[in-house]
């Protein structure tokens, strides 16, 4: 029987982005070698492992569910950031946003306790291991300073973090895409920036998504590395042969106006038969709500450019 699990966005963008190689990769060892590590769920949503539910529902590849055992959201939050930034040693904007996840899901829980407790203060403190595994205790009322101990960061860098964080969760309600391309690096942005774009509806944000990923592209075509020097020098022994005048001269490609819309014509099919083969084998009446609406968003804005291109085709 196929196992069934759900999708939560909240857990689902704590994952770490892979690159399109090491996606390659993890699929090619699931096939081979099945899928050795059992996936973390919580209350039957995943926690930890995303990426081989959906590679090993795919190719219908069996596994393992590990179901956890947390009091509160937050908890399982705190475990699951906690084990993401233990591989991640620089601060890069997947790290950020799991740091000030972290902290502000810790936060939370103070809350919680102050409001059971029926005080505006507690006086508890939360105990906790330095470097040389002694414990040692921090008033729960600075909880960043619980956080900046367990990652070594400073306190004001943590409550930054959680700031970020909570921009982010803003800009990813609206735009999927572009929050997984600031995290994956394929987007660069400020603070300030950052700000600016948690503000902005939806439309405002794909538009930017679109912008900044073309600029992007733009500079990486025209940006030439400079030859090694072995390379120099190897070109300086072996002079390049000038070939004779008969052989004629190399002509240029001629622009052709219409190659943009050609590639369009190869690449919608595969975009048709994918979402067809997604709806056949898919048992709608078992998707959770939270992935229908995400798909529905996306189809909107599919249909939006589609609208749009048919209206400058048909002028």
């Amino acid at each position: 029987m196929k196992k069934i699990l759900q999708i939560d966005p909240e857990f689902k963008r704590l994952g770490v982005p892979l690159s399109p190689e090491e996606e390659h990769k993890l699929e090619k060892s699931l096939i081979r070698e099945g899928c050795l590590e059992p996936i973390s769920a919580w209350h039957g949503c995943i926690l930890d492992g995303h990426k081989r539910y959906e590679i090993c529902s795919y190719e219908e590849i069996e596994f393992e569910i590990r179901e956890m055992d947390f009091a509160t959201r937050e908890e399982a939050i705190i475990w699951v950031c906690s084990k993401r930034v233990e591989k991640l040693n620089h601060p890069c904007p997947i790290y950020k946003y799991l740091v000030g996840k972290w902290y502000c899901a810790e936060k939370q829980l103070v809350h919680q306790k102050r409001k059971i407790e029926k005080r505006k203060t507690l006086d508890l403190e939360i105990e906790t291991r330095d470097e040389t595994g002694r414990i040692v205790s921090i008033p729960v009322d600075r909880v960043s300073l619980v956080v900046a101990h367990k990652v070594s960061r400073t306190r004001s860098a943590i409550e930054k973090y959680g700031s970020l964080s909570k921009l982010y969760d803003e800009i990813a309600e609206k735009d999927t895409a572009l929050f997984d391309a600031i995290m994956s690096g394929r987007i660069s942005v400020t603070f300030a920036r950052i700000q600016e774009m948690a503000k902005m509806n939806s439309i405002k944000l794909a538009s930017m998504r679109r912008r900044l990923l073309h600029e992007k592209d733009v500079k990486m075509r025209q940006h030439k590395p400079h030859p090694k020097q072995d390379e120099l020098e190897q070109k300086k022994s072996n002079p390049v042969q000038i070939a004779p005048l008969e052989t004629g001269i190399k002509e240029m490609p001629v622009f052709d106006p219409d190659m943009e819309f050609r590639g369009l014509m190869l690449t919608i099919p595969t975009w048709m038969n994918a979402i067809a083969r997604a709806r056949g084998k898919t048992k709608i009446e078992m998707v959770s709500d939270s992935t229908k609406e995400q798909l529905a968003n996306t189809l909107h804005k599919l249909e939006e450019e589609i609208t749009q291109t048919l209206e400058v085709i048909e002028r």
